[in-house]
């Protein structure tokens, strides 16, 4: 099969969490016609990971990537599930661009699962693992139960093959040589009920403290909070946003509870639990300079959101890595000097990195990730077939 047929039938396959079954049968039966042993790594009925690997030379290297999608958001120009070039000029003011593939997923990151696929028909009798995840656009439920399954033990290193999220959509000139972390903070604010009807011209009650009210307060300082978080000397700096608040009253009443949670990216040194610490902190100095008040003696309560996985740490790879100098001499070779950057978002490189396996991302050029008319270059999908290729017969 050749490159292009092959996104095409990926493109095709509606691999939206948590449907990526369909996918995942595709790419085990290709590995298998590529001589690898395959296997699957499970979450749920009909979720599963595709592990595979072969060779019997050196500690394994890694290729990883999620087969997984998000749903076709906004208004597409056609069928999300249908590869097709670019025909119509309402995407540039330069006119259509041939080179453009669209449909749901081919940057991130089917372009790059099919170029894992390609580039291992090359015969190597090094041990390399490839693993295709699932839940990545979730909450990276796949990638933990890889790890906990031992297929990772010994892997030297991990490449991935997603764009990058740095913003710089310098295709594959661009290195990914980390990622920030994050984790969810949930803020509960208290209030005091009393009867809705008591309200006051000005929106005073006697006794009454809306905590809808007060939560919207607490939001004002919290985001007066971004470029004051620290710095890294590599990473984006840390920030954070509100991604959620709800409160209400089931009668006439004022509200006396709220919750907000508070999404906040992590740069190391930072842990969830550092950073839980100094949401606290933060808090206890509202009251100490009058901003709030306890409400019938209780306080704004702050604790870390309960999910099903661990929160992501933030990692760093140096340059020195001798694999990293490796694909840079490739990088340089074929398509220009290397650009070094950072995510600004997480993946599920960082639960393999946690691992203390060093991962790398490249990806191929492409844009629209999680909008309508996602899009990956032609051109530059073949090229890093041929960038994988290469790094292989190095071995």
């Amino acid at each position: 099969m050749d490159a292009i047929t092959m996104l095409k039938e990926l493109v095709s396959i509606n691999s939206v969490f948590p449907n990526e079954r369909k996918a995942a049968e595709f790419v085990e039966m290709l590995l298998i016609e590529n001589g690898f042993q395959v296997g699957r790594v499970g979450i749920a009925e009909g979720r599963f990971n595709v592990i595979a690997e072969r060779g019997t030379r050196g500690n394994p290297i890694l290729f990883y990537g999620h087969l997984d999608t998000v749903p076709p958001y906004g208004n597409w120009n056609g069928n999300p599930f249908e590869l097709r070039a670019e025909e119509s000029s309402q995407f540039s003011t330069d006119g259509p661009n041939p080179d453009k593939l669209h449909g749901l997923g081919t940057v991130d990151m089917k372009a790059g699962v099919a170029a894992i696929i390609k580039a291992t028909e090359t015969e190597s009798d090094r041990k390399i693992k490839v693993v295709f995840g699932v839940d990545e656009e979730n909450i990276s439920e796949g990638a933990h139960a890889v790890v906990e399954s031992g297929f990772l033990n010994g892997v030297e290193f991990g490449l991935v093959t997603e764009t990058a999220t740095s913003g710089k959509n310098l295709g594959l000139q661009e290195l990914v040589l980390g990622r920030r972390g994050r984790c969810v903070i949930e803020l509960e604010v208290p209030g005091r009920s009393a009867h809705g009807a008591g309200i006051i011209a000005g929106g005073s009650n006697g006794t009454g403290i809306s905590a809808i009210s007060e939560a919207s307060r607490l939001v004002s300082e919290l985001e007066k909070l971004n470029g004051n978080l620290g710095t890294h000397p590599l990473l984006p700096p840390p920030t954070q946003f509100i991604r959620k608040i709800y409160g209400e009253s089931t009668s006439l009443s004022i509200p006396d509870s709220t919750i907000i949670e508070l999404d906040r990216h992590m740069v190391t040194p930072e842990t969830p639990e550092s950073v839980l610490d100094s949401t606290r902190q933060f808090v206890n100095s509202l009251y100490a300079s009058g901003k709030f008040r306890e409400v019938d003696g209780k306080r704004i309560s702050v604790r870390l959101k309960e999910r099903k996985t661990p929160y992501l740490a933030p990692y760093v790879i140096p340059k020195e890595n001798s694999y990293v100098q490796q694909i840079s001499a490739i990088v340089k070779e074929k398509f220009g000097e290397p650009a070094y950057s950072y995510g600004t978002s997480v993946a599920d490189e960082n639960v393999f990195a946690d691992l203390g396996i060093p991962m790398l991302s490249v990806g191929p050029l492409g844009g629209g990730e999680h909008t309508s008319n996602e899009w990956v270059s032609k051109s530059s999908y073949l090229q890093l077939i041929d960038l994988l290729r290469t790094f292989i017969r190095a071995f």
